[in-house]
């Protein structure tokens, strides 16, 4: 009988308190959880991929009328003089491009022309009054595409008959970084359809 009062006395006393066993089975799922989130080959995968690499747009550039489509359909719709789209068709302009990692800075220049303007590369919108092919551009935001290959350039303009709309200049490289493409596309919020044209720029050795 002792004997076996000892044994159930023994056995009593492994048997463990069910709040301590459920204790030690938190502790023991945190910790597997904690070490999921932390080796999980997905999330360290994602984690070391780079940013793709940005275009430097900066350089001397000089423009190619010949290569470059046309601009008057677009600016008579801007509202631009006879002698405004005559001196586009006509004129070979040349620009200094500056780029940080904030901003890029444009001046463009040619007989008679000037043409100067920052852009901030962080997306902000941004108020101003710059004339622009024969419109005024009364607001701007510039971004990268998602692909980091185009620099997305973003106006909301003003006719001169008071017409509003949007005018997006979206710049890339070509042929290894010596030439540059700008893309012009417009669309005024009274007239259906979108209207376009585009120009090529080549590097200056």
């Amino acid at each position: 009988m002792l004997w076996y009062a000892a044994i159930r006395l023994k056995g009593a006393s492994d048997r463990k308190d069910p709040s301590t066993l459920m204790r030690h089975f938190l502790i023991r799922s945190l910790a597997a959880l904690a070490w999921l989130s932390v080796f999980n080959p997905t999330q360290s995968s994602a984690a070391s991929q780079p940013e793709p690499e940005k275009p430097n747009l900066t350089g001397a550039w000089t423009l190619d009328l010949k290569a470059s489509t046309s601009l008057e359909a677009l600016m008579t719709r801007m509202g631009a003089s006879f002698l405004e789209r005559k001196y586009a068709a006509w004129t070979t302009l040349a620009a200094a491009l500056h780029q940080t990692e904030k901003v890029l800075t444009i001046d463009a220049r040619g007989p008679g022309f000037a043409l100067d303007e920052t852009l901030y590369l962080d997306g902000r919108s941004y108020p101003g009054n710059l004339k622009v092919l024969g419109a005024t551009s009364v607001n701007t935001t510039t971004v990268w595409s998602k692909d980091y290959k185009q620099l997305v350039e973003t106006h909301q303009i003003k006719t001169k008959e008071g017409k509003e709309g949007q005018l997006i200049i979206k710049r890339y490289l070509t042929d290894e970084g010596k030439s540059l493409v700008a893309i012009y596309s417009l669309q005024l919020n009274a007239e259906p359809g979108e209207i376009s044209a585009q120009q090529i720029w080549h590097r200056q050795a």
